[in-house]
């Protein structure tokens, strides 16, 4: 990929991989592994109508914290001077768009355990000059204070409640914890390019990745509520770990790009309580289930649990068609046009997943009809 977000720093889901032009080709490997079997839910991706955007938009992240409320962030003017940050809405009366504060160019994560207590991270054209974190108290989005001196990569909320947050400040990578209005630092690493993807279970098992150079260790660490340990990856070379989804203590999903001299296509891992299984992404001209070379050039994409023990996974290398793995075989999907999902996310306890994508529009896949408000009929 050679466009980029607003923001140049490090997202969870959104980035870029120097301009240059990467091209390999990716080794096979097994589609067998560990995790649940499960065929995808029933239903179907349909295009989800939502408030204008203006120019070129993107979103990048997006929140359904239950089947009636939706949060979607990312820029529009994207690439422009003039590039804003936006946030969309939609609660049982449909779509609104949400004030921001002044000088925003793009909302990089978006994360909700409740429609009316939602959290977000948010730059300005230059995020080492200002990047923001949101608080939504269910009526307007307000600047709340992040860990002091850090500039915050991503976010996550654990079962409690609690909010975690992945940065850098000058003594290098950090996670912080934020309980009862009180930050508090849990581990930093220094000399380390940073942490972009975290996720939590519970405050007893949380897990953050970043980037890894070369023959490097994978920088991929597991906090079991008293200290951090970092997890070997096992492979020659190092990985980066694009994002993390976090099912259960022993079903944790890992969307990681190989740092190989060849640049092979990202993967998907996945952690069972005790080990990992790699899964390499069919290419868009391979039977299903099978795995052949494929060249690329960049990435940028996103995974979701679906809710039954597998995964979806948006990928640029195949745009005419999300993947689901079940954690034994690929199938496809085709989506309502023909472009990569930057963030899915799981309605919590259903098969749902709504998705925000490149283009600034809005998926949702579900067997069941959108809620609608009973008054208007509005979707």
């Amino acid at each position: 990929m050679t466009h980029r977000p607003a923001n140049p720093s490090l997202s969870r889901r959104a980035f870029t991989l120097g301009g240059a032009a990467l091209l390999g080709a990716a080794a096979t490997g097994s589609l067998t592994g560990t995790a649940r079997a499960a065929a995808p839910p029933p239903g179907g991706w349909a295009d989800v109508p939502v408030p204008p955007l203006s120019g070129p938009a993107q979103l990048f992240g997006i929140a359904a914290p239950d089947p009636w409320h939706v949060i979607a962030g990312g820029t529009e003017n994207a690439f422009q001077p003039d590039a804003a940050a936006v946030l969309l809405h939609r609660g049982l009366r449909g779509w609104t768009r949400a004030p921001l504060p002044e000088g925003l160019a793009v909302v990089n994560d978006v994360r909700a355990r409740h429609f009316a207590d939602a959290w977000a991270v948010a730059s300005g054209p230059d995020a080492s000059a200002r990047t923001d974190l949101l608080h939504w108290n269910g009526r307007r989005w307000s600047t709340a204070a992040g860990p002091a001196d850090q500039q915050l990569y991503a976010i996550e909320l654990d079962g409690t409640g609690a909010l975690w947050a992945t940065g850098t400040g000058a003594d290098g990578a950090t996670v912080s914890v934020r309980r009862h209005d009180q930050w508090t630092n849990t581990l930093t690493l220094p000399d380390s390019p940073g942490l972009n993807a975290i996720a939590a279970g519970s405050p007893q098992d949380v897990w953050v990745g970043g980037f890894g150079e070369s023959t490097g260790p994978t920088p991929l660490w597991h906090f079991d509520g008293t200290e951090w340990t970092r997890m070997p990856w096992g492979t020659t070379y190092a990985h980066w770990i694009l994002q993390i989804e976090h099912v259960a203590p022993d079903d944790v999903w890992f969307y990681a790009l190989e740092q190989h001299p060849l640049f092979p296509p990202p993967t998907l891992h996945h952690w069972n309580g005790s080990e990992f299984t790699v899964h390499r992404l069919p290419g868009p001209s391979d039977p299903a289930g099978g795995v052949r070379p494929m060249s690329a050039i960049g990435f940028l994409g996103s995974i979701a649990s679906d809710g039954r023990g597998g995964v979806w996974v948006s990928t640029p290398y195949d745009t005419s068609h999300l993947l689901h793995f079940d954690g034994a075989s690929w199938t496809r999907e085709t989506p309502p046009i023909g472009v990569t999902a930057y963030a899915m996310t799981r309605v919590p306890y259903t098969t749902t997943v709504w998705a925000g994508t490149q283009v600034g529009t809005v998926w949702r896949r579900s067997a069941h009809p959108l809620p609608s408000d009973p008054l208007t009929g509005t979707k």
